[in-house]
């Protein structure tokens, strides 16, 4: 903080707040509304790294869209203690933490708001309302995928929002494919990008099991980190069997004739 800050009427100003609470940012990032505007509250998702590839970061980002479309329509509830965020970012910093490690996670996650649907959906899980604890140690397959009798899954319930939306069959297709990929890192079926550098890496003749990454290795690692990202490389055990999204770059013809060609 600037020294000049130091001493400021906090009724007006919210930068202590904010220094405060930046220390506690993680993987998502609470901000409340900024003196003397109109922007409301906002909840920011933070874990996200650029991925290698398009297809990967569009993946990300769909997921993470619609993720918050079902909290939000679904009036859920995945409140768990900082402290025990603070316990889930030290065991996610460890070594292959997506399929070793457990996180805790609420599983009590249906409001009083809750519709129907979504209540159906926990029910299914036999995660009600007064499901004890209201959290617990799970792993990233099962908070993505669903664990029987305990949680339904980020996805499954992303999977019961969709189905009540009106979605055409090409766009529909290519959000399950980034939702499939999502799964499929999840449950390590394929890798993620992390664990592909260290296969990488470990498995190169020139690796001597020193933790000395050479020139040589780092010069392929980036030709083929690049022939991925432009295409030419295939890498099945990153990406898996369909990387090729059914959603066009231009707008449709027909969508086109309707909301873009102007009136007289």
């Amino acid at each position: 903080m600037f020294s000049e800050k130091v001493n400021q009427d906090d009724t007006i100003d919210t930068d202590h707040f904010e220094n405060i609470q930046s220390t506690n940012w993680q993987t998502m990032r609470f901000k409340p509304p900024p003196p003397n505007s109109t922007i409301g509250w906002r909840v920011e998702f933070r874990p996200c790294e650029v991925q290698l590839t398009d297809f990967e970061n569009a993946a990300i980002v769909c997921f993470v869209v619609l993720l918050t479309r079902v909290i939000l329509s679904y009036q859920l509830n995945f409140i768990i203690p900082i402290s025990k965020v603070d316990e889930n970012m030290s065991k996610a910093q460890k070594n292959n933490a997506l399929h070793k490690e457990l996180f805790y996670f609420r599983k009590d996650i249906t409001t009083q708001d809750s519709p129907p649907q979504a209540t159906a959906q926990c029910q299914s899980a036999h995660c009600g309302a007064k499901c004890e604890p209201i959290y617990m140690p799970m792993s990233v397959d099962e908070i993505i995928n669903g664990k029987k009798e305990e949680f339904p899954g980020l996805i499954p319930l992303i999977n019961s929002y969709l189905s009540s939306m009106d979605v055409d069959a090409d766009t529909h297709c290519t959000i399950q494919q980034y939702l499939k990929l999502i799964q499929k890192r999840a449950s390590g079926e394929v890798m993620n990008t992390a664990a592909w550098i260290r296969n990488f890496v470990t498995n190169h003749p020139a690796y001597k099991q020193d933790s000395v990454i050479n020139e040589e290795i780092n010069y392929d690692l980036l030709i083929n980190a690049q022939g991925i990202q432009s295409g030419e490389l295939r890498c099945t055990e990153l990406l898996g069997q369909c990387t090729v999204s059914k959603t066009q770059e231009s707008i449709p013809s027909v969508y086109h004739k309707i909301y873009c060609t102007k009136k007289d």
